[in-house]
């Protein structure tokens, strides 16, 4: 008998003491309620997930392989970054559960909710789009009204290409008048550089930046045209926020403290892709700084200063559904509580003092200067 009270007096004390030390099991056995993104108390194995950009292994991607090495790991996952295709790729990838969580363009991302596709926008990378239309200096062209008798190339899933036909709209311009041709993402900047096309469709983020390396060029932003949009950012879907939220809060969290590394220390977060990516050692990495130097720059704006990383203000929410519904003519465009929720946004923040470090790092990279 006193050897049994013994035994449950020695529990007791063990669980208080959990309990009182805060600890991550202290607080499962208090609530009851272990994370989603661990099977059992005390496992150790890391959990799988895949994850995909938008595009190739750029500058403006560091922040995730960071996470990757880093910010993810310590939550518990391991995940896997994977190339992409364009938005267009990256959205059907996501709701058809080829993969559950990825970056692609905001705008993209609605337009793909209209038709029928199952994408949530989770937390905003870029406040403002890096969708541009990139042409050689030497082809003449100054204005986007110039693009009429041009030849324009694009990847057939890129965010660009599918906006193409609002920008037009909004710029004024006839786009039964430009000579579009579709070609493979590896050919865009060679097809122009070696002028067999004057432009093709970039974003400001990667491959604008090289096209301009290689040559002189021009480029006309879609958000200087009233494509405002709040851009590339992570997407999942409405089944993951409902059955796995913790998944969800640990994917945005550990992306978001990557991108804080990229705007105040662009240098190391390459230095994480690179680690993670051998092949990019043979790229330059001047560009790929100034790949992440403009993501960089695209990503500061008043929303995440105040509310913290990956936040979007609801003006810039519908903003983003009324350009698409505008430009893109998308029907049946749902609500914006069911394209975007802040629910898992804002955990990381950067203090005034980083804020004002990140902008002048990033200064030089502003579109208006290039």
């Amino acid at each position: 008998m006193t050897k049994k009270t013994d035994k449950g007096a020695a529990k007791n004390v063990t669980r208080r003491t959990i309990v009182k030390g805060g600890t991550g099991l202290g607080v499962m056995l208090a609530t009851g309620v272990a994370p989603a993104i661990v099977s059992e108390v005390g496992a150790s194995k890391m959990r799988k997930v895949q994850f995909m950009l938008p595009w190739l292994f750029v500058g403006g991607h560091t922040f995730l392989f960071a996470a990757a090495a880093d910010y993810w790991k310590k939550r518990g996952l391991d995940v896997s970054i994977q190339r992409g295709y364009g938005s267009g790729a990256a959205i059907k990838a996501i709701s058809s559960k080829t993969v559950n969580f990825a970056e692609a363009s905001y705008g993209v991302a609605v337009n793909g909710v209209s038709k029928g596709l199952d994408v949530v926008a989770i937390g905003a990378k870029l406040q403002k789009s890096p969708i541009a239309i990139s042409c050689r200096k030497d082809s003449g062209i100054k204005t986007p009204k110039d693009l009429e008798g041009a030849t324009l190339v694009g990847a057939a899933a890129s965010g660009d290409t599918l906006m193409m036909p609002g920008f037009a709209r909004a710029a004024g311009v006839d786009i039964g008048k430009i000579k579009r041709n579709l070609v493979h993402p590896s050919k865009l900047i060679s097809s122009v550089l070696n002028k067999q096309a004057d432009c093709t469709g970039t974003y400001y983020v990667s491959n604008a930046a090289s096209l301009a390396s290689k040559t002189p060029a021009v480029h006309f932003m879609y958000a200087d045209y009233g494509l405002q949009t709040l851009d590339l950012g992570l997407i999942t879907r409405s089944d993951m926020i409902k059955n796995e939220p913790a998944l969800v809060q640990a994917i945005v969290d550990g992306a978001m403290e990557g991108l804080k590394l990229q705007l105040l220390d662009p240098g190391k977060s390459l230095d994480y892709m690179i680690a993670a990516r051998p092949e990019l050692k043979t790229k330059s990495r001047e560009l790929l700084l100034i790949h992440s130097g403009n993501t960089n720059f695209l990503s500061i704006g008043p929303a995440v200063e105040k509310n913290g990383l990956g936040w979007m203000d609801e003006k810039d929410q519908t903003r983003t559904r009324d350009v698409v519904i505008k430009y893109m003519n998308a029907k049946k465009v749902p609500a914006i509580d069911k394209l975007f929720t802040n629910k898992f946004a804002g955990n990381i923040k950067l203090s005034k003092a980083e804020w004002a470090k990140a902008k002048k790092l990033s200064a030089n990279n502003d579109p208006a200067k290039s």
